[in-house]
């Protein structure tokens, strides 16, 4: 039998140190769907897979959903 693990979440505030940007900032392109997210709550949550393929696609240009 195979177990799956789970994969920790992170919050916006930890988002935002990642990437640079304020938690508010983080949150706000969360709320318009302009980075990968999931909504648990009132609280944005993050997986770090997801945000490192979307960090891949924007560094690569190949993305109409670049963060302005």
């Amino acid at each position: 039998m195979e177990t799956q693990t789970f994969e920790p979440l992170l919050s916006d505030s930890q988002v935002g140190q990642l990437l640079g940007l304020h938690n508010k900032t983080v949150q706000r392109l969360a709320r318009n769907e302009k980075l990968p997210s999931i909504r648990i709550g009132r609280k944005w949550r993050f997986r770090a897979t997801e945000l490192e393929a979307w960090l891949a696609v924007q560094s690569s240009g190949q993305s109409s959903t670049r963060v302005n």
